[in-house]
């Protein structure tokens, strides 16, 4: 057996048959499926394995045949671990586990994954990576480091992926972790400041602690509940000799009482959980839900424990608890094309549901297949938009909306339509996300810079991204100046695409640029583009010498200014120096008598720069 199921423990391979059913005072609690069964245990965030003790101890006292593993995961304060390094450990783990039983000649017949908030996670990714790749949601590059390819080049399924029968999440954190107001108040100032802590180790190490990886919307939690939904499609689907392939073990998940770490909305996923059984756990929180040994909530903990790991499912959907209605997220298979319309910094987005009525519109019969999306992630004043965390909350979010639509539109093509901020999200969120495609995608005053890579995006097979169209407007100063800074110093990832256009060379065929449209930051979005945008959302196509306001020449003084904008911060820096020495002239000069001068000075000061903080974080 591997080290990692010896130092786990409790026990070792099964010898014999299990006991075909468990009964006590309290009534029947289940069975195992198979007569060698393997369950592995994976612990919480902060815990280590031995937090598991009294889970381990219980499933032991049912089952004392069963073997069980329960690995540590990395998972300290400190830890910097890829939690999909920490699952091709487990594949490795899960591999050697079954094999030295194969060679035992006592071979594995049923398994089951149990595990604890975060341990939930990475035992729904152990078991989605297991059951092999889907062409709709492609695997993380690391994944392809260590897998078997099959022949139509995606990475196999093990050959222990059909015997898990059953994954069983304790207080899971499904969408992953967020800060709420679901959280109480010691909670919240913790995770307040251990985020402060992350974004301090992100800037000195470049790496995201471990945590940070499971926040809602990150690329670990969006990859799995995409991945999740597409393997659950497929599992319904038989080939050809009508046998179903792996990826339908029923998912238990129990639900503490009195959560106050885990919101509702992120405990309960029902995009990606739509399927589960959900059983609650009286007197239970977030950590105490394992705590079998309790002197007073114990017994009523573990006895839901073992019902969740051994009745058959339809026992268990008979006990199961239905998540409030407004939880639910019900899936149209009518809607075969949906459009997201996301707006910029310093804009409430009003426009975004115009342009998406114009798209069903021009749309004609075929509207009733078209859905919008036009949701907002909410003001984002500059200040805040060139912080690269903050930012990337925003592509967290989108992603969010991403993986809700794509449950609730699972026949659907996306396609995309973003102004400024809006354009930055999605290009990240290709960057970032390998399970994120569209079709057709519209940038309008774009944020990203000039080099952006659509070559390797349009020539993907298939293709991440199907058409792009770019507006490059001729007096759009806010990409000019600020965007384009950071671009010229090499800094960040920002740029001047809608001041420039992009580099690229993907054929003219799939992509297309404007120049120039007429006018400033939101040339492109004004009414006289609606049918433009709306024409290329719908067909691809797009005369680029044919649309209102289209010009040939850029503003030159724009133009100017935006080859060297350092010169532009150090004329803003001049202007802010002139203006407090101005004050300062005004104050001195006036008929105060000395002993006041120096208050009036400091109060003109203290109102000089909050005058100038609201500007940057409320404009």
């Amino acid at each position: 057996m591997s080290e990692a199921c010896k130092s786990a423990q409790p026990l070792g391979l099964s010898t014999g048959p299990l006991p075909e059913s468990v009964d006590d005072e309290e009534g029947q609690t289940g069975k195992c499926e198979a007569e060698q069964c393997l369950i592995i245990l994976l612990h919480a965030y902060l815990n280590q394995a031995s937090s598991l003790k009294s889970v381990a101890d219980e499933i032991a006292k049912h089952w004392p045949n069963a073997a069980i593993c329960c690995p540590e995961l990395g998972a300290s304060v400190l830890s910097l671990n890829d939690p999909n390094a920490i699952v091709c450990d487990l594949l490795s783990m899960v591999d050697e586990c079954v094999d030295q039983a194969n060679q035992a000649d006592k071979p594995i017949t049923s398994i089951i994954i149990v595990g604890h908030s975060m341990g939930g996670l990475i035992g729904r990714k152990l078991y989605v990576a297991a059951c092999g790749e889907t062409p709709d949601a492609p695997f993380e590059e690391i994944y392809h480091q260590a897998g078997e390819v099959n022949a139509q080049g995606l990475l196999a399924a093990r050959t222990w992926a059909p015997l898990v029968k059953r994954i069983v999440l304790l207080a899971g954190m499904n969408r992953g972790w967020q800060i709420s107001h679901h959280l109480s108040l010691v909670h919240a100032v913790g995770w307040r400041l251990g985020t402060v802590a992350g974004y301090a180790t992100k800037l000195m190490t470049g790496r995201w602690p471990l945590i940070f990886k499971l926040r809602r919307g990150a690329e670990f939690i969006t990859h799995l509940r995409i991945q999740w939904l597409q393997l659950r499609r497929l599992a319904t689907e038989p080939d050809r000799l009508g046998n179903l392939p792996a990826g339908n073990a029923l998912t238990v998940q129990l639900l503490g009482s009195r959560d106050d770490v885990v919101s509702p909305e992120d405990n309960v996923d029902l995009v990606a959980g739509y399927d589960f059984v959900y059983l609650d756990v009286p007197h239970s929180g977030h950590a105490d839900v394992i705590r079998l040994q309790d002197p007073h909530y114990g017994r009523g903990r573990a006895k839901v424990l073992m019902q969740a790991l051994g009745l058959p499912a339809d026992a268990l959907r008979s006990l199961a608890a239905t998540p409030a209605d407004d939880q639910f997220l019900t899936s149209n298979d009518t809607i075969k094309n949906v459009v997201f319309v996301i707006h910029g910094i310093r804009d409430q987005g009003f426009w975004t549901h115009k342009i998406a009525r114009r798209v069903k519109h021009l749309a004609g019969d075929s509207a009733c297949e078209w859905a919008t999306e036009t949701s907002s992630y909410g003001y984002f004043p500059m200040l805040p938009f060139l912080l690269p965390w903050y930012r990337r909350s925003k592509v967290e979010w989108l992603m969010d909306q991403y993986t809700e639509a794509l449950a609730r539109y699972p026949k659907a093509r996306f396609s995309y339509v973003g102004h400024s901020n809006g354009t930055y999200l999605v290009a990240k969120a290709l960057e970032l996300y390998p399970c994120c495609r569209f079709t057709n995608v519209v940038f309008a005053g774009s944020v990203v810079r000039v080099g952006y890579d659509w070559t390797n995006l349009l020539g993907a097979n298939p293709p991440r991204v199907t058409k792009v169209l770019n507006f490059i407007a001729t007096s759009d100063w806010v990409v000019a100046f600020f965007p384009k800074f950071f671009q010229f110093l090499r800094l960040q990832d920002l740029g001047s695409a809608g001041h420039d256009g992009f580099r690229t060379s993907a054929h003219s065929g799939s992509f297309f640029q404007v120049r120039y449209v007429k006018g400033g930051h939101a040339a492109a979005i004004t009414e006289d583009e609606w049918d433009s945008i709306a024409k290329f959302v719908l067909t691809g196509e797009v005369d680029t010498q044919r649309l209102p306001n289209a010009v040939h020449r850029k503003n030159a003084f724009i133009d100017l200014l935006g080859r060297m904008p350092p010169l532009v911060w150090g004329g803003i820096g001049l202007v802010m120096y002139l203006i407090w020495e101005g004050i300062e002239l005004l104050i001195h000069t006036s008929v105060i008598d000395p002993e006041t001068r120096g208050l009036v000075t400091g109060l003109a000061l203290s109102s000089y720069l909050l005058t100038l903080w609201l500007v940057v974080t409320r404009l």
